[in-house]
């Protein structure tokens, strides 16, 4: 049934004149003649009754096809006006993975913000380590994925550095390093100075974690190699730290959360950065997905200075 058909009658049975009907389709009066025979030919019955000099109006059948008709063009104009916000990115779903440190710097609010700005797109998020991530976004599981660097990727991934981090050691306030005549931290604080401390490292049985922090920590240092307490993530970390239990290296946006317990430092004599990805499936067509990619790129340019992601 061709639709136009559907929309010559409507327009004919509101109307009650064809000239008028076709006016408000704009086409003329014999394509709309044409068009309602066409759909009483398909049907088999006489849906209005029409005369040179009478008024058009309704038969019996075409007062019970009326209500149908107009259902089905609303409902073709609901599918129309959902395709186009779909293909804007304006409808969908989107599921968000992220580790703690991307909610304590804000990219991961800033990236739902976007979504959410005249848009109807459904955003799960979900608290998610790393390597967790890279195996759900492979699978399919997430679209998008907030995670720190890693050595690499999988191919079948693409990502953009999205966020630039010092690295801080967060000490408990009593620390020793700490000088009751000051509120700073005394322009760093020496890494000789963490000798004997012990680091609460987030770690998942990788070869490559936050021990590379601590090793580097160290060596600058001269340290011997320090103890560590391997957790699931910063925010286990910083529960050590107050606890007096462990120190930890964290990137500088857990500086802001003012965790009771825990002061952050700058250290003194080493550089260390970490950096956060925006990682999703190379091939994403996805208009929602790609708008959630656009929102956090926007809200946080990639760092030139730092090195290409696949």
């Amino acid at each position: 049934m061709d639709l136009r058909w559907l929309r010559a009658f409507v327009a004919v049975a509101e109307a009650r004149h064809f000239a008028r009907a076709a006016q408000g389709l704009d086409t003329v009066t014999s394509n709309v003649s044409a068009q309602l025979k066409a759909l009483e030919d398909h049907l088999g019955v006489r849906l209005l009754e029409r005369g040179r000099r009478s008024t058009p109006h309704l038969t019996a059948a075409g007062e019970v096809f009326l209500p149908e008709a107009r259902r089905v063009l609303a409902a073709v104009e609901q599918a129309e006006s959902v395709g186009r916000a779909a293909g804007r990115g304006l409808l969908g779903r989107v599921r968000v993975g992220y580790v703690a440190s991307a909610a304590a710097s804000g990219v991961l609010a800033d990236a739902v913000a976007h979504v959410a700005d005249g848009s109807q797109v459904e955003v799960s998020i979900e608290e998610m380590a790393t390597p967790d991530q890279v195996e759900a976004l492979v699978a399919g599981r997430i679209d998008v994925g907030l995670l720190r660097q890693r050595p690499e990727l999988p191919a079948a991934l693409a990502s953009t550095v999205v966020l630039t981090e010092e690295v801080l050691v967060a000490l408990p306030v009593r620390h020793r390093t700490w000088s009751p005549d000051r509120d700073d931290d005394g322009g760093g604080v020496p890494a000789a100075a963490l000798a004997g401390e012990r680091f609460a490292v987030p770690s998942f049985g990788e070869a490559h974690d936050a021990r590379d922090e601590v090793a580097a920590v160290a060596r600058a240092g001269g340290l011997v190699p320090p103890p560590v307490v391997a957790v699931r993530d910063y925010l286990a970390a910083l529960a050590l730290v107050a606890s007096g239990t462990a120190v930890a290296l964290v990137p500088e946006c857990f500086s802001r959360l003012a965790v009771p317990g825990v002061r952050c430092a700058r250290l003194r004599d080493v550089s260390l950065q970490t950096r956060l990805l925006l990682v999703h499936r190379a091939d994403e067509q996805a208009p929602a997905v790609l708008r959630v990619l656009e929102g956090a790129r926007a809200a946080h340019p990639s760092d030139p200075s730092a090195p290409a992601e696949g």
